[in-house]
């Protein structure tokens, strides 16, 4: 495995992002993310995974599968075919397989065992799923739609349900775009 001490930009996984979406004339919510994998030429199948992994990338001869954990939650179902498109866009020179265990992945600190390099790449492929499922120009036409106010809950869950995220990953993908003028 090749390892880089180092994140890449936020702003070169955007253009990833942007890049997918333009070249499947992707302007519709909520980002159809199994077709988007599919047409990356990824398989995508549900598995009966442990509860502790929510899903796995897997790369043999340049193709890749994506399993993902048939008894989680539609949107974390969502997130984690994102999180391993992501793996597989950014990453899949680096490792044959990538497997996600548990939802603590955007919160990755020194205590969870994994290594600096693991965290750089599960926080680049957190940050790829962010940007794929809530896309910067839909999240900014919906927000501008609406008379937004970050600390009502209800708006929140409102724009979670249009682009079929949960409402932490809405959250936290409003705080850290940029869109919001405090």
């Amino acid at each position: 495995m090749n390892t880089r001490n180092h994140s890449r930009s936020i702003q070169f996984i955007k253009k990833q992002v942007d890049d997918i979406l333009q070249g499947m004339k992707l302007n519709s919510l909520p980002i159809k993310i199994e077709d988007v994998a599919k047409r990356a030429g990824l398989t995508v199948s549900p598995f009966d995974f442990e509860d502790d992994i929510s899903g796995v990338l897997v790369i043999q001869d340049g193709k890749g599968v994506i399993g993902y954990n048939q008894s989680e939650s539609r949107v974390r179902r969502r997130f984690t075919i994102a999180h391993e498109l992501g793996h597989f866009v950014l990453h899949r020179e680096q490792s044959s397989m990538f497997m996600d265990k548990g939802f603590n992945a955007i919160f990755r600190s020194a205590h969870s065992g994994l290594s600096e390099q693991t965290q750089i790449l599960e926080r680049e492929a957190n940050t790829f799923a962010a940007y794929i499922l809530m896309p910067d120009h839909l999240l900014k036409e919906a927000i501008e739609k609406i008379d937004f106010d970050l600390g009502s809950e209800d708006e929140i869950k409102n724009l979670a349900k249009v682009f079929d995220v949960s409402s932490q990953a809405m959250y936290y993908r409003i705080l850290n775009s940029g869109l919001l003028k405090f």
